[in-house]
């Protein structure tokens, strides 16, 4: 009888080890109860750039590969599907923008002819060509010739038409695959550096706050870990991480790679250069450590995901979210009052782009869907796009067709020893060119709403 009881006694006991090993098991890997404030930020931090996978877009592959081998004829239309505030149905409904494009990527050659219509009347005709490394427009109503920029030295051009704005000297296609991609060492670098920081810092810089995060007009509850770097601490923070790299030539040579696919300039992507600017910030954060930025890093979670991570240096605030639920996957990079959201929902892509002007909302979000199958070569792109000004609010689509063949005859784009390539020309030239050109622009942008009943705004402001 006792020998049944020792026996039972085990089982009973073992079970619950096993329960609680199971329990203290669950809660380690999938709840943060046993982390430090400063273990459960790291955990979300590292996860972070994990969101921006959805950049590598990989859908409908073999009709981006398609576009790249073979000529295509693009022929579209867009109309208003609804407006508010702007003006009466019956003008807006009038309206029709159509779209011929012949392009052949391989030649690097391309011709888009745009038209405006209200019923019968044209308002506005526009032709977008590229030949080689020049891009150019043409328009009946701004220019008698073509008005176009060679891909080089844009720094130069981009100085006497926007100001002091960067702008790279030439611009690449992204490529969100390269830019994204790390190799296995690269990867242990990157992970030394997450390391290194979560060493350095001390305990107190760590906090923990339960807090309510609104995501398009959504509600979450989430816990946000913050790191917070000020005067000396962030100086010394600043310090060891710089000097680290800077004696990385792995890491260096990865940084200036990606920073040469986003198009940065040459003090980015040259190593000498780069390792240069750091070594200065080094000798400046060792000489006065007071003037180090106030450095303010947030993660903030829900059900265990890294829903937001927030920068804040000194006044800047950078944010990236990601909202991954239901049939709905977005990021949103948020840069103070400027927001950027990239995505899929449903099975279209979305993309939309706002900021505040004068205390007035403004935004452009475009919805896309493909149907079609290049095999059966009746691609069609399904468009919707949303502008809203304040109270003024518009709704476009859009629905073209991609014809793929080797029959798109000669695309006659411009000669460009009689086109006004700006390239050719000096700032001093520049300067005033662009400022008859944008006058001109307004003038036959508000004649021509006029003309159909609708009052508008000049598309170019503050012209000097």
């Amino acid at each position: 009888m006792k020998h049944k009881n020792l026996k039972l006694k085990i089982i009973i006991i073992t079970t619950i080890i096993i329960i609680l090993s199971i329990t203290i098991a669950i809660l380690f890997f999938f709840t943060d109860i046993f982390r430090t404030k400063r273990g459960a930020f790291f955990r979300y931090f590292r996860t972070a750039s994990n969101s921006l996978e959805i950049l590598n877009d990989t859908d409908n592959e073999s009709y981006k590969k398609a576009k790249q081998t073979t000529p295509y004829i693009v022929n579209g239309s867009m109309i208003v599907q609804s407006s508010s505030n702007i003006a009466d149905s019956s003008i807006m409904d009038k309206l029709k923008c159509t779209v011929d494009g012949r392009i052949n990527k391989q030649k690097e050659k391309a011709k888009y002819t745009i038209k405006i219509n209200s019923s019968n009347t044209e308002l506005f005709d526009l032709d977008l060509a590229r030949d080689k490394d020049i891009y150019a427009f043409s328009s009946s109503l701004i220019s008698n010739a073509y008005i176009g920029i060679k891909n080089e030295n844009l720094q130069a051009i981009a100085s006497a038409i926007i100001g002091d704005m960067y702008v790279p000297n030439e611009i690449t296609e992204l490529q969100f695959d390269k830019i994204l991609d790390a190799s296995k060492v690269e990867k242990n670098h990157i992970e030394s550096y997450y390391d290194l920081l979560k060493n350095i810092s001390q305990d107190s810089a760590f906090s923990k706050n339960s807090e309510k995060l609104q995501i398009e007009d959504k509600s979450y509850n989430v816990n946000t870990y913050t790191l917070k770097l000020e005067g000396k601490e962030s100086a010394e923070v600043q310090s060891e991480l710089l000097s680290k790299l800077t004696q990385d030539s792995i890491m260096m040579n990865y940084l200036t790679s990606k920073f040469r696919l986003l198009n940065l300039d040459e003090q980015y992507t040259d190593i000498n250069t780069l390792n240069i600017k750091m070594r200065e910030k080094i000798e400046e954060l060792r000489i006065n450590p007071e003037s180090a930025e106030n450095i303010e890093i947030s993660v903030s979670e829900h059900r265990q995901k890294n829903m937001k991570t927030t920068i804040k240096i000194n006044d800047r605030i950078f944010s990236l979210i990601h909202l991954n639920e239901d049939d709905k996957e977005i990021i949103i990079f948020e840069l103070d009052d400027k927001k950027l959201t990239i995505g899929k929902e449903g099975d279209s892509k979305v993309l939309k782009y706002s900021y505040m002007e004068d205390d007035i909302e403004k935004s452009i979000s475009i919805k896309s869907r493909q149907e079609g199958t290049v095999e059966e070569n009746n691609c069609q792109n399904i468009i919707d796009i949303t502008t809203v000004n304040g109270i003024k609010v518009v709704n476009y689509s859009y629905k073209g067709t991609t014809q793929f063949t080797n029959d798109i005859g000669v695309i006659d784009t411009f000669d460009p020893n009689s086109s006004a390539i700006l390239n050719n020309y000096s700032k001093e030239q520049i300067e005033p060119f662009m400022k008859q050109l944008k006058n001109r622009i307004n003038e036959v942008y508000i004649s021509k709403g006029a003309l159909i009943g609708i009052n508008l705004d000049p598309i170019f402001k503050n012209i000097e």
